[in-house]
């Protein structure tokens, strides 16, 4: 059984809604979050983040629109330091 790339993933999604940059913000229910952004806004105050959920098996990739979850996936990642 391979390994899933799920940074790949989440580059390639990025990218297709026109991001460069993704950082991991964390997992929760088997779901892995990510922020993407354009690294040349990165520090800028620009509304809520863009956040990106992955399923466990990569057979969906969502865009989050509920603020509580944004802010859930925002809170993970500065515990995680990203």
């Amino acid at each position: 059984m391979s390994k899933i790339d799920y940074y790949q993933i989440a580059l390639d999604k990025a990218k297709e809604l026109g991001y460069d940059t993704i950082r991991y913000c964390g997992e929760r229910n088997g779901w892995k979050y990510f922020n993407i952004f354009n690294w040349i806004t990165r520090g800028h105050k620009l509304g809520l983040p863009h956040i990106i959920k992955i399923s466990a098996d990569c057979k969906s990739i969502i865009l989050i629109q509920e603020r509580s979850e944004i802010l859930w996936a925002i809170m993970q990642k500065k515990l995680h330091g990203s």
